[in-house]
Protein backbone atom coordinates (compact mmCIF):
# COMPACT_ATOMS: atom_id res chain seq x y z
CA UNK A 1 0.00 0.00 0.00
CA UNK A 2 1.41 3.71 -0.70
CA UNK A 3 3.39 5.37 2.19
CA UNK A 4 2.22 8.27 3.76
CA UNK A 5 5.19 9.55 4.46
CA UNK A 6 6.76 9.33 0.89
CA UNK A 7 8.48 12.96 0.33
CA UNK A 8 7.16 14.84 -2.99
CA UNK A 9 9.43 16.02 -6.06
CA UNK A 10 7.95 18.58 -7.40
CA UNK A 11 9.84 19.03 -10.21
CA UNK A 12 8.95 14.94 -11.13
CA UNK A 13 5.26 15.23 -9.87
CA UNK A 14 5.09 17.96 -12.72
CA UNK A 15 6.01 16.03 -15.33
CA UNK A 16 2.68 13.84 -14.44
CA UNK A 17 0.50 16.56 -15.05
CA UNK A 18 2.39 17.51 -18.10
CA UNK A 19 2.17 14.22 -19.70
CA UNK A 20 -1.74 14.17 -18.76
CA UNK A 21 -2.37 17.70 -20.81
CA UNK A 22 -0.60 16.12 -23.94
CA UNK A 23 -3.00 12.64 -23.77
CA UNK A 24 -6.13 15.15 -23.42
CA UNK A 25 -5.04 17.22 -26.02
CA UNK A 26 -3.80 14.21 -27.79
CA UNK A 27 -7.59 13.04 -28.09
CA UNK A 28 -8.98 15.94 -30.01
CA UNK A 29 -9.84 14.63 -32.92
CA UNK A 30 -11.09 11.61 -31.51
CA UNK A 31 -14.97 11.40 -32.96
CA UNK A 32 -17.14 11.60 -29.84
CA UNK A 33 -14.50 13.65 -27.94
CA UNK A 34 -14.11 17.67 -27.25
CA UNK A 35 -10.99 18.81 -25.98
CA UNK A 36 -10.05 22.08 -25.22
CA UNK A 37 -6.50 23.44 -24.18
CA UNK A 38 -7.12 26.80 -22.73
CA UNK A 39 -3.87 28.71 -20.85
CA UNK A 40 -5.33 28.11 -17.60
CA UNK A 41 -6.66 24.65 -17.97
CA UNK A 42 -6.54 21.34 -20.21
CA UNK A 43 -10.23 19.77 -19.75
CA UNK A 44 -12.29 17.51 -22.50
CA UNK A 45 -15.37 15.90 -22.78
CA UNK A 46 -16.27 12.35 -24.00
CA UNK A 47 -18.93 9.85 -24.74
CA UNK A 48 -16.59 7.42 -22.82
CA UNK A 49 -15.76 6.43 -19.23
CA UNK A 50 -16.10 8.87 -16.30
CA UNK A 51 -12.18 9.45 -16.00
CA UNK A 52 -12.80 10.74 -19.56
CA UNK A 53 -14.62 13.89 -18.50
CA UNK A 54 -12.20 16.33 -16.82
CA UNK A 55 -9.46 18.96 -16.50
CA UNK A 56 -5.83 18.88 -15.48
CA UNK A 57 -3.22 21.86 -14.67
CA UNK A 58 -5.97 24.09 -13.15
CA UNK A 59 -4.22 27.65 -13.71
CA UNK A 60 -6.85 30.19 -13.03
CA UNK A 61 -6.50 33.29 -11.93
CA UNK A 62 -7.50 34.59 -8.23
CA UNK A 63 -9.93 36.92 -9.78
CA UNK A 64 -10.99 34.94 -12.58
CA UNK A 65 -11.48 31.71 -10.98
CA UNK A 66 -14.87 31.45 -10.18
CA UNK A 67 -16.24 32.49 -13.48
CA UNK A 68 -13.91 30.06 -15.34
CA UNK A 69 -15.23 27.28 -13.45
CA UNK A 70 -18.79 28.14 -13.94
CA UNK A 71 -18.38 28.95 -17.71
CA UNK A 72 -17.04 25.35 -17.93
CA UNK A 73 -19.14 23.39 -15.34
CA UNK A 74 -22.00 25.22 -17.60
CA UNK A 75 -20.32 22.86 -20.85
CA UNK A 76 -20.26 19.76 -18.74
CA UNK A 77 -23.70 20.33 -17.52
CA UNK A 78 -25.28 20.43 -21.39
CA UNK A 79 -23.04 17.50 -21.49
CA UNK A 80 -25.00 15.50 -18.60
CA UNK A 81 -21.65 13.91 -17.98
CA UNK A 82 -20.24 14.29 -14.46
CA UNK A 83 -17.37 15.63 -14.47
CA UNK A 84 -13.83 15.39 -12.65
CA UNK A 85 -10.66 17.74 -12.07
CA UNK A 86 -6.91 16.48 -11.45
CA UNK A 87 -5.93 19.12 -8.42
CA UNK A 88 -2.12 19.05 -8.62
CA UNK A 89 0.49 20.89 -6.14
CA UNK A 90 0.95 23.44 -8.50
CA UNK A 91 -3.14 24.32 -8.88
CA UNK A 92 -4.38 28.10 -8.71
CA UNK A 93 -5.57 30.01 -6.81
CA UNK A 94 -4.63 28.91 -3.21
CA UNK A 95 -8.88 28.59 -2.42
CA UNK A 96 -9.32 26.06 -5.63
CA UNK A 97 -10.31 23.26 -3.35
CA UNK A 98 -12.80 25.67 -1.79
CA UNK A 99 -14.24 27.08 -4.89
CA UNK A 100 -14.90 23.35 -5.91
CA UNK A 101 -16.59 22.15 -2.84
CA UNK A 102 -19.02 25.51 -3.68
CA UNK A 103 -19.98 23.93 -6.88
CA UNK A 104 -20.24 20.70 -5.36
CA UNK A 105 -17.36 19.24 -5.89
CA UNK A 106 -16.09 15.94 -3.52
CA UNK A 107 -12.16 14.86 -3.50
CA UNK A 108 -12.62 11.81 -3.86
CA UNK A 109 -9.29 10.63 -3.33
CA UNK A 110 -5.77 11.66 -3.69
CA UNK A 111 -3.76 9.36 -6.07
CA UNK A 112 -0.08 8.72 -5.87
CA UNK A 113 1.87 10.06 -8.51
CA UNK A 114 4.86 7.54 -9.82
CA UNK A 115 8.18 8.46 -11.88
CA UNK A 116 10.74 5.51 -13.26
CA UNK A 117 14.15 6.30 -14.47
CA UNK A 118 14.29 4.19 -17.90
CA UNK A 119 17.93 3.42 -16.95
CA UNK A 120 17.35 1.76 -14.33
CA UNK A 121 14.81 -0.87 -15.09
CA UNK A 122 14.27 -4.05 -13.07
CA UNK A 123 14.55 -7.35 -15.13
CA UNK A 124 10.92 -8.96 -14.57
CA UNK A 125 10.39 -12.29 -16.22
CA UNK A 126 7.16 -13.26 -18.04
CA UNK A 127 4.82 -15.76 -16.58
CA UNK A 128 4.93 -18.88 -18.40
CA UNK A 129 2.09 -19.58 -20.96
CA UNK A 130 1.64 -15.56 -21.69
CA UNK A 131 3.06 -13.31 -24.49
CA UNK A 132 2.80 -9.93 -24.92
CA UNK A 133 2.79 -8.00 -28.02
CA UNK A 134 1.44 -4.59 -29.10
CA UNK A 135 -2.69 -4.99 -29.67
CA UNK A 136 -2.20 -6.23 -33.05
CA UNK A 137 -6.11 -5.07 -33.89
CA UNK A 138 -8.99 -3.85 -31.43
CA UNK A 139 -11.58 -6.16 -32.96
CA UNK A 140 -10.18 -8.69 -30.80
CA UNK A 141 -12.21 -7.08 -27.81
CA UNK A 142 -14.96 -7.83 -30.01
CA UNK A 143 -14.07 -11.34 -29.09
CA UNK A 144 -12.97 -10.96 -25.46
CA UNK A 145 -13.39 -8.75 -22.56
CA UNK A 146 -11.15 -5.90 -22.46
CA UNK A 147 -8.69 -6.59 -18.85
CA UNK A 148 -9.32 -2.70 -18.15
CA UNK A 149 -12.66 -1.73 -19.48
CA UNK A 150 -14.52 -5.26 -19.34
CA UNK A 151 -16.75 -6.59 -22.35
CA UNK A 152 -17.92 -4.55 -24.92
CA UNK A 153 -21.17 -4.49 -24.20
CA UNK A 154 -22.26 -0.95 -24.18
CA UNK A 155 -22.24 2.31 -25.83
CA UNK A 156 -19.74 4.03 -23.35
CA UNK A 157 -16.86 1.07 -23.63
CA UNK A 158 -17.96 1.00 -27.52
CA UNK A 159 -16.46 4.70 -27.50
CA UNK A 160 -13.56 3.58 -25.18
CA UNK A 161 -12.19 0.96 -28.27
CA UNK A 162 -12.87 2.99 -31.48
CA UNK A 163 -10.89 5.29 -29.05
CA UNK A 164 -8.14 3.22 -29.07
CA UNK A 165 -8.36 2.13 -32.11
CA UNK A 166 -7.74 5.78 -33.62
CA UNK A 167 -5.13 7.09 -31.72
CA UNK A 168 -3.17 4.23 -32.63
CA UNK A 169 -4.06 4.89 -36.17
CA UNK A 170 -3.34 8.80 -35.84
CA UNK A 171 0.13 8.78 -33.13
CA UNK A 172 1.60 5.54 -34.08
CA UNK A 173 4.92 6.75 -32.84
CA UNK A 174 3.84 7.85 -29.59
CA UNK A 175 0.79 6.15 -28.88
CA UNK A 176 1.30 2.04 -28.25
CA UNK A 177 -1.58 -0.59 -26.89
CA UNK A 178 0.02 -3.27 -25.06
CA UNK A 179 -1.69 -6.64 -24.68
CA UNK A 180 -0.98 -9.80 -22.45
CA UNK A 181 -2.35 -12.92 -24.27
CA UNK A 182 -2.59 -16.37 -22.82
CA UNK A 183 -3.25 -19.67 -24.57
CA UNK A 184 -5.66 -18.99 -27.30
CA UNK A 185 -4.60 -15.49 -27.81
CA UNK A 186 -7.28 -14.51 -24.86
CA UNK A 187 -6.42 -11.25 -23.67
CA UNK A 188 -5.92 -11.35 -19.98
CA UNK A 189 -3.91 -7.81 -19.78
CA UNK A 190 -4.01 -4.46 -21.34
CA UNK A 191 -2.22 -1.34 -20.89
CA UNK A 192 -2.03 2.23 -22.93
CA UNK A 193 1.28 4.19 -23.44
CA UNK A 194 1.60 7.78 -24.45
CA UNK A 195 5.12 9.44 -25.10
CA UNK A 196 5.46 13.02 -24.77
CA UNK A 197 8.68 15.24 -24.49
CA UNK A 198 10.75 11.82 -23.80
CA UNK A 199 8.41 11.11 -20.75
CA UNK A 200 5.73 7.96 -21.61
CA UNK A 201 2.64 7.89 -19.45
CA UNK A 202 0.44 5.00 -18.40
CA UNK A 203 -3.04 4.78 -18.80
CA UNK A 204 -5.94 2.13 -18.83
CA UNK A 205 -3.95 -0.46 -17.07
CA UNK A 206 -5.62 -3.67 -15.91
CA UNK A 207 -5.46 -7.33 -15.75
CA UNK A 208 -8.71 -9.69 -15.24
CA UNK A 209 -9.34 -9.95 -11.58
CA UNK A 210 -8.78 -14.13 -12.10
CA UNK A 211 -5.23 -13.57 -13.29
CA UNK A 212 -4.32 -11.26 -10.78
CA UNK A 213 -0.98 -11.96 -8.87
CA UNK A 214 0.40 -14.01 -11.37
CA UNK A 215 2.92 -11.52 -12.33
CA UNK A 216 1.08 -10.82 -15.87
CA UNK A 217 0.75 -7.13 -14.96
CA UNK A 218 4.67 -6.51 -13.88
CA UNK A 219 5.77 -8.07 -17.36
CA UNK A 220 3.52 -6.43 -19.60
CA UNK A 221 4.53 -3.12 -17.36
CA UNK A 222 7.96 -4.42 -18.13
CA UNK A 223 8.06 -4.95 -21.70
CA UNK A 224 5.66 -1.58 -22.22
CA UNK A 225 9.04 0.44 -20.75
CA UNK A 226 11.73 -1.27 -22.46
CA UNK A 227 9.31 -0.20 -25.88
CA UNK A 228 9.40 2.68 -24.35
CA UNK A 229 13.14 3.56 -24.12
CA UNK A 230 13.67 2.40 -27.87
CA UNK A 231 11.07 5.13 -28.36
CA UNK A 232 13.70 7.97 -27.20
CA UNK A 233 11.77 8.11 -23.93
CA UNK A 234 14.01 8.54 -20.79
CA UNK A 235 11.35 8.39 -18.03
CA UNK A 236 7.46 7.06 -17.29
CA UNK A 237 4.74 8.38 -15.47
CA UNK A 238 1.81 7.17 -13.94
CA UNK A 239 -0.99 7.65 -11.54
CA UNK A 240 -1.42 4.86 -9.21
CA UNK A 241 -4.33 3.17 -8.00
CA UNK A 242 -4.07 1.18 -4.42
CA UNK A 243 -4.51 -2.36 -5.84
CA UNK A 244 -1.53 -1.49 -8.25
CA UNK A 245 0.87 0.01 -6.18
CA UNK A 246 3.15 -2.51 -5.25
CA UNK A 247 3.11 -3.43 -9.15
CA UNK A 248 4.38 -0.63 -10.33
CA UNK A 249 7.18 -0.25 -7.43
CA UNK A 250 8.29 -4.05 -8.73
CA UNK A 251 8.93 -2.41 -12.41
CA UNK A 252 10.68 0.64 -11.04
CA UNK A 253 8.25 3.24 -10.68
CA UNK A 254 8.95 4.99 -6.90
CA UNK A 255 5.73 7.83 -5.55
CA UNK A 256 6.73 11.48 -5.90
CA UNK A 257 3.70 13.59 -5.36
CA UNK A 258 -0.07 13.07 -4.63
CA UNK A 259 -2.66 14.38 -7.08
CA UNK A 260 -6.34 15.02 -5.70
CA UNK A 261 -8.95 14.00 -7.77
CA UNK A 262 -12.44 16.25 -7.35
CA UNK A 263 -15.60 15.04 -9.23
CA UNK A 264 -19.00 15.97 -9.17
CA UNK A 265 -22.48 14.12 -11.51
CA UNK A 266 -24.43 16.41 -13.14
CA UNK A 267 -28.52 15.76 -12.59
CA UNK A 268 -29.55 19.18 -13.64
CA UNK A 269 -28.19 22.50 -15.67
CA UNK A 270 -27.13 24.49 -12.95
CA UNK A 271 -23.29 23.84 -12.31
CA UNK A 272 -23.79 25.00 -9.03
CA UNK A 273 -26.63 23.08 -7.94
Amino acid sequence: MPSTLVASDPPLGSLITSNLEAWYAAQADVPGVEVHRDPDITWMLSNGTTWSNGGTSLRFKASKAGRRLDQILRRYAQHGRGAGFWVDDDATPNDIEDLLKDRGFRCRKRFPGMWCDLATLPKIAVPKGIRIIQTPHHSIYLRHPHPYFGPISNAIRRHELNRLAHMAAQWPKRFFDFVALAAGNRPVGACSMFVNDSVAGFYDVGVLEEERSKGIGSAMLAHALRLAGEQGATQAVLLASGMGYGMYQRVGFREVCKIAYWYRAFRDTNPKA
